[in-house]
């Protein structure tokens, strides 16, 4: 390769790194703020495709033991297949989760480097405690979505216990004995129902405060 062609290839790599971090500098003060209100709205769409699903398998499950009909394969199948979607919903709901926390760190570790840099110690404290206010509200909304993890294990326990029972007396005889079960499910749902209710508000409601973007006024 000529010594010339090989300083071109050079200069086009000092270029692209040059143009690299000229790119993040260019990053706002106030992106990761506003990142940690757009992980916080995710949150809650992820929250509200969670209640969804819930309810899709908990209409599955109700026509399958009380609305039998034709073919039970063909109830039963729907019902494990909302169930899967349902636990692919948990799943990301988890994962989206772990994403806003690792934003929401960057942003309250940024947040204590700009507190140090206010030279009047009465809008230092003013950033400290609203940094604290903001803090233990997001601590508070984990609390609520630790907790309802904790609430849905038995259901999803239940979940997976009528699905082996049924998959092997998938029958008018079967169905007749488990439907006592399936009605005790359907009323531990409701809890977890208002309980994924709440969560969503909490984190759509965390999300408006932080973010940089005001509502739209309605119109009078």
């Amino acid at each position: 390769m000529k010594r010339s062609t090989i300083k071109i290839i050079a200069a086009n790599l000092a270029l692209a790194a040059t143009l690299a971090v000229l790119s993040g500098c260019a990053s706002k003060s106030y992106d990761k703020g506003a990142a940690t209100s757009t992980s916080l709205q995710a949150s809650a769409d992820a929250v509200g495709a969670t209640s969804q699903s819930l309810y899709d398998v908990l209409g599955t499950l109700n026509n399958l033991t009380f609305k039998s009909q034709g073919d039970l394969r063909t109830q039963f199948d729907a019902f494990v297949a909302a169930s899967k979607g349902f636990n692919k919903s948990l799943e990301k709901l988890d994962d989206t989760v772990t994403g806003l926390h690792t934003r929401a760190d960057a942003y309250f570790a940024y947040w204590t480097n700009q507190t140090g840099l206010i030279q009047s110690a009465d809008l230092r404290q003013r950033s400290l405690d609203r940094k604290a206010e903001v803090s233990g509200k997001l601590n508070e909304v984990t609390a609520s979505y630790d907790n309802l993890k904790k609430s849905i294990q038995p259901f999803k326990i239940d979940l997976k216990d009528i699905e082996s029972y049924l998959a092997t007396d998938l029958t008018a005889g079967g169905l007749g004995t488990i439907k006592d079960v399936v009605a005790k499910t359907k009323v531990d749902a409701v809890p977890l129902r208002d309980a994924i209710k709440r969560l969503q508000g909490s984190f759509a409601t965390l999300s408006a405060t932080l973010s940089p973007v005001l509502p739209t006024p309605a119109a009078k």
